[in-house]
Order: structure tokens, then C-alpha cells, then sequence
């Protein structure tokens, strides 16, 4: 299982400007055939991968929607179940939390930095003077890129500042 985000553009937009201002960014766009998600685009509408690599796993889009929480009680009391002191239990967990601490700044920097490319490269086609609107839309594939995807609806968005937290808590299909 893959994620990626897929993009829909006017028919009319000259897509080799855009794909080098994607290419620029990263991204590409590249035209896509996928009959499922064809059917939910208006007359004038090309749909584009815009994943360059393997895949869009462990992306800043749609993040917002999912949070991992350790609990440290729990580990805790598996700790004292194998018959550790206090002591040992709050300096072992001490260390763990930490670590986790370091990581996770690690991460949001990461997920900060990988935002930052995509408001950048949404602000970019939309300045370009080449199109008015680019759609995306978010996917978790269990097989080829032409599985069938139901797209549940499509939701405007404006470019505002809220825009990183607008992209963090994308939903899955939706356009």
C-alpha cells in the first residue's frame, strides 16, 4: 500500500510550463489514466501523478489526520512487571522520552520543510498565469495507480496562510 497525490488541471493548460514549475518543486505532472477518477472530473479537466519518486508515503499532506501517542503509563507498568525499580523504570523511560522528543522535533522539521515545498509549488502554478485552479487529490493505493478510487467530493480551497493547515488535514478522496 502506496499514497499518492494526483493532481487535475484544465485541459488547456500548457502542462510541459507546469511541469517543469513541478519539476522545480520536486513534483511532476504527469498525465494519468485512471477511468474511477475520470468519471468525477468536469468536461475540460486532465488528471496528472505528480509523485516523482516511489511514492508519497510519509508526506506532509493529510498528516493533520493522524497522531501517534505513546503511553508512557502503560510502558511503565511493563516495566515493573518484569521487576524493575522505580528507579530504573523513570530513568529508562526518561531516556526513552527524550529520544522520542529529539525525534519528533526531527520530524516536524521534516514535515515543516516538505510543506513549505508544496505551498510553494501550489502558489507557483496558480501565479504562473497559466491556470486558475489545480486540484489535488490524496490516495492510498492497494494496487495500480488505476485501481478504482472514489472520489467522495470536491472541496474548493483558497490560498490563504491557513494554507499548510489546509494541506496537513487533507482528506483522503476528496478533490
Amino acid at each position: 500500500m502506496c499514497r499518492f497525490v494526483t493532481a487535475t488541471l484544465p485541459a488547456t493548460a500548457p502542462i510541459a510550463a507546469l511541469d517543469a514549475i513541478a519539476r522545480a518543486h520536486g513534483r511532476q505532472l504527469r498525465p494519468l489514466a485512471s477511468p474511477s477518477v475520470q468519471q468525477h472530473l468536469v468536461a475540460g479537466e486532465s488528471y496528472f501523478l505528480t509523485t516523482l519518486g516511489e511514492c508519497d508515503c510519509g508526506g506532509p499532506l493529510g498528516r493533520g489526520r493522524s497522531s501517534q501517542t505513546t503511553d508512557w503509563d502503560e510502558k511503565a507498568r511493563r516495566l515493573a512487571l518484569k521487576g524493575w525499580s522505580p528507579t530504573k523504570v523513570a530513568r529508562a523511560l526518561g531516556q526513552k522520552r527524550e529520544h522520542a522528543d529529539a525525534d519528533a522535533e526531527a520530524e516536524a522539521r521534516r514535515v515543516d520543510e516538505a510543506m513549505a515545498t508544496w505551498v510553494a509549488f501550489i502558489k507557483d502554478v496558480l501565479q504562473s498565469g497559466h491556470v486558475r485552479e489545480l486540484g489535488l487529490l490524496l490516495h492510498q493505493y492497494r494496487g495500480p495507480l488505476d485501481e478504482d478510487v472514489s472520489v467522495r467530493e470536491r472541496r474548493p480551497v483558497k490560498v490563504t496562510p491557513a494554507l499548510p493547515e489546509v494541506l496537513r488535514d487533507l482528506d483522503e478522496d476528496v478533490l
